[in-house]
């Protein structure tokens, strides 16, 4: 796959990802369910792609585990994720990443 196309279709999924826990917020969502959901919109979606796009989200602050301060879930699956305020504001797109513009 071409580097250009690579990099929009990282950053879609991205968007996607953030996009679907905006529409529970404040709600957490559990990580497997919200592989199920990305799935729906691309069936050759990796769990390990998603555990990469989970990674980077909370590394730029965009969402929280919920369930750490609870002692953490046992797998990564049953981990629960939610939008930061800064990660609502990027899913509602009043302010901008570059790095997820497409």
């Amino acid at each position: 796959m071409d580097g250009k196309v690579e990099a929009t279709k990282i950053k879609q999924m991205r968007r996607l990802l953030l996009n679907n826990m905006n529409r529970l917020y404040p709600t957490a969502l559990q990580v497997q369910t919200l592989y199920n959901s990305m799935c729906g919109f691309d069936e050759n979606y990796d769990f390990t792609l998603l555990e990469k796009d989970i990674t980077y989200l909370k590394d730029k602050g965009y969402i929280e585990y919920i369930d750490d301060m609870l002692g953490g879930a046992d797998s990564f699956r049953k981990k629960c994720v939610k939008l930061t305020a800064e990660g609502k504001e990027i899913a509602d797109r009043t302010q901008t990443d570059p790095a997820l513009e497409i």
